[in-house]
């Protein structure tokens, strides 16, 4: 009991040492010191305790504290407030700024945000961290015009803030702007070598259709890094596209390992099974493109398809798939192909010389396929 008792005793000590009871108000001067401490030590609740009993609770000194400690507790709101009433006393405070800044972006509040960000560059023009973070806001916002001047002018007063390269480089790329991009970021990592800033050159390069220039790249990050699935993405897009076939499947089939099974993953490795004379797999992995999901390219996919079944004279599915292709597509070039397999596989050519016909009446300008249609009908035309 005795123990019990002295513990009891204790925390009513500590208690009425660190509460101002019976509505004593403190002097800002007296609990500044221990507002701090309990800073420091992550105490946000406590020192708030403390400062809502201070005699002047709206000390400049103490709304600064304030606020930071409602902006670590999450109440974004209340620390709007606190800040809000130190530059209401003074309207150029430059930590109330950048606060009120960060507080309102991570609001939604991208408007205010950015005429804090621009209040802090009218007093410091060389600052380039006030120029980050204003185009942060102004992207945000969706203006991306006053986003990508600021990005522009941030890294050109400080041309090693990689960060900003990056959010730069993003909004280019999607703004399909490859070239400068790549120009841009060459001259970056010239002087300074950042895995983000070449991963993101190497997108530049793909959209500049710049294979070569796509895997140097990927290869030198490979070189301080495991694969992961955006660098076998773009391997594999690159080496599909420069016809190496058997560097293809591997990047494609890491990325099914990883568990992202998509249609154009299995359409890469189909085709390219097919570039490398083995059209049974190009089929298994074409019917699984097909399967995966209806896109865009699925009049690509039963083409391709399509191509792998003749290719191993199998006519009738190849028919069928042709078809199905042409359904999606409505591509001119699929009735030729229509035409050729019912002029192999069936010995009734009525059908044969329809999709000729069709092909002929097409606007397709491929002038081999329309001089064998021509050249075709006429020889079916006269068979009795």
């Amino acid at each position: 009991m005795k123990t019990f008792a002295a513990k009891l005793s204790l925390i009513a000590a500590l208690a009425f040492n660190f509460c101002p009871l019976f509505g004593q108000k403190l002097p800002v001067s007296e609990i500044i010191q221990e507002v701090d401490v309990l800073m420091r030590n992550y105490q946000f609740n406590n020192a708030l305790v403390l400062m809502n009993n201070a005699e002047d609770s709206l000390h400049m000194d103490l709304l600064r504290r304030k606020g930071l400690c409602y902006s670590k507790l999450g109440d974004y709101g209340a620390a709007i407030a606190a800040y809000e009433k130190i530059q209401g006393a003074d309207s150029l405070n430059r930590e109330a700024l950048y606060q009120l800044g960060q507080l309102y972006a991570v609001s939604d509040l991208y408007p205010q945000a950015m005429s804090c960000f621009q209040k802090l560059i009218y007093l410091d023009s060389t600052n380039s961290y006030y120029y980050k973070h204003f185009a942060a806001a102004a992207v945000k916002a969706e203006d991306l015009i006053h986003g990508i001047a600021g990005y522009m002018r941030a890294v050109s007063l400080n041309p090693r803030d990689m960060e900003a390269y990056a959010h730069l480089s993003t909004i280019l790329l999607e703004a399909e702007q490859y070239h400068f991009v790549d120009s841009m970021l060459s001259d970056v990592l010239a002087t300074t070598e950042n895995k983000q800033v070449r991963l993101l050159r190497a997108r530049a390069n793909l959209g500049e259709e710049r294979y070569d220039a796509v895997v140097e790249n990927i290869e030198k990050l490979l070189i301080s890094s495991d694969t992961t699935a955006t660098y076998a993405r773009l391997m594999g897009i690159s080496y599909f596209q420069l016809e190496e076939y058997a560097k293809v499947i591997p990047c494609m089939e890491f990325l099914v390992r990883k568990g992202i099974k998509a249609d154009w993953i299995f359409y890469y490795i189909g085709v390219s099974y097919h570039q490398m004379n083995d059209p049974l797999k190009g089929i298994e992995f074409l019917n699984l493109a097909i399967e995966e999901g209806i896109s865009d390219n699925i009049g690509t996919y039963y083409t391709q398809l399509g191509m792998a079944y003749e290719e191993m004279k199998d006519f009738r599915n190849a028919i069928r798939t042709y078809k199905a292709a042409y359904e999606q597509s409505k591509a001119d070039i699929l009735l030729y192909h229509l035409a050729r397999n019912y002029d192999v596989y069936y010995k009734d050519k009525k059908q044969a010389q329809i999709y000729y016909r069709k092909y002929l009446d097409s606007d397709d300008t491929l002038r081999m396929a329309k001089k064998y249609s021509a050249y075709r009908l006429e020889i079916l035309s006269d068979v009795k």
